[in-house]
């Protein structure tokens, strides 16, 4: 097997070790039962994920009818792991070597199967009121896992969808890692998410930039730089400048009106289903360039929107911390405006309070150029949330 030299020496290790362990393993009555029960486990768990997110989306749709910003919403479910043991031993003061030892091995194993494991998810769409395509194959699929070589006598039942997926797609757990495994282990993770981009095809994340490969963050960073050389500071492009900034303090109003929306149902709601007494909501404002203009084609505006750092301001609030602080502006003196964006403002227009979305996407980041700024439509500003159960 080659691996490459950008994977870390400790991710090599775990790859190792899974050949190795592997190569010697033996499939034993006790072992082929142990899997049979983690089977039949974790397709009871997928059956409950689908009837749970079935609920979840008859919850919002009813609450879409007041809050008419939940339009388009999806709901998406995944399996997570992580086993029960680490608890345990996070409660203990002291481990032994050995328990340090166990800990780390299952800590670092699922660490390092993560990107493969959450790949495995089921997405419902409110737009369809049904999941979508792939959703619909993994709810139904069941198959023989081949590469496990189990006895002949032995292979007779048929993998549910996850199992079969995280057998197939992990890095690093080994037969005899996945044998000590049982249901127990797994949980279900739901979330509704908002005006994100979401695919079937790959693991979503709230949190991270989607950031498709080097090359392609690099040509825009370069893009960036030749069109911001080019940039004329006139009293127009200034003026659209200043308007992009009040359009992006009213989606800022926008979302702490959701935010506070939704925290006043799920309260509600919590009174009646225990499901909602616990959550997590999450917001930041996305551009989504819906049309292409004279510097930037339609592929190229989804490129800019999935590159761009929009997750470095965002707004968060849960149940235990219901209050809705806004870090960035809590300094009422602080003002954004300053590097690039003062040395070109009059005294009057120095006065006006720059939001923190300016400084980080068209200042810090090196994706946007200011050529792009003074293109945007208001429109094309969304709001993109991400609530967790």
């Amino acid at each position: 097997m080659y691996y490459s030299p950008d994977i870390d020496t400790k991710k090599i290790y775990y790859l190792k070790r899974k050949e190795r362990l592997n190569k010697d393993f033996e499939w034993t009555k006790e072992n082929v039962q142990n899997l049979r029960e983690l089977n039949a486990g974790l397709s009871e768990m997928q059956n409950k994920l689908v009837e749970e997110i079935k609920e979840v989306y008859a919850v919002f749709s009813n609450l879409k009818n007041k809050m008419t910003f939940l339009v388009g919403f999806k709901v998406i479910g995944k399996i997570s792991f992580e086993k029960t043991i680490l608890a345990e031993y996070d409660e203990l003061e002291n481990l032994t070597a050995e328990q340090k030892k166990t800990y780390r091995k299952w800590d670092e194993i699922s660490y390092y199967s993560l990107d493969e494991l959450e790949a495995w998810q089921l997405i419902f769409d409110s737009k369809s009121c049904d999941f979508l395509p792939l959703s619909k194959t993994r709810i139904t699929q069941h198959s023989n896992c081949w590469q496990l070589k189990l006895p002949d006598d032995e292979d007779d039942f048929l993998f549910c969808s996850y199992l079969s997926h995280f057998i197939k797609h992990n890095k690093t757990f080994s037969y005899q890692d996945l044998c000590e495994c049982n249901a127990e282990d797994f949980s279900l993770e739901i979330s509704v998410v908002l005006n994100h981009d979401v695919s079937e095809f790959s693991r979503f994340s709230d949190c991270l930039p989607y950031r498709e490969d080097d090359f392609i963050s690099q040509m825009l960073e370069d893009r960036q730089s030749v069109l911001d050389k080019g940039f004329e500071w006139n009293v127009t492009n200034i003026y659209k400048i200043l308007e992009v900034n009040s359009w992006l303090w009213k989606k800022t109003d926008e979302m702490k009106k959701y935010m506070s929306e939704l925290c006043d149902a799920f309260k509600k709601l919590s009174k009646t289903n225990s499901r909602f007494k616990e959550y997590s909501i999450d917001e930041q404002i996305e551009y989504q360039g819906s049309q292409a203009n004279d510097i930037a084609t339609l592929e190229v505006q989804k490129q800019l929107s999935r590159c761009a750092g929009f997750h470095f301001y965002h707004l968060s609030c849960s149940t235990d911390r219901p209050e809705i602080k806004d870090n960035w502006h809590d300094d009422k003196d602080l003002n954004w405006n300053f590097e690039v964006f003062r040395n070109h403002l009059s005294d009057e227009q120095q006065e006006i309070r720059f939001h923190y979305f300016m400084h980080t996407i068209f200042v810090d980041d090196g994706i946007y150029s200011f050529e792009d700024l003074v293109r945007m439509r208001e429109e094309d500003f969304k709001v993109c949330l991400v609530i967790e159960f």
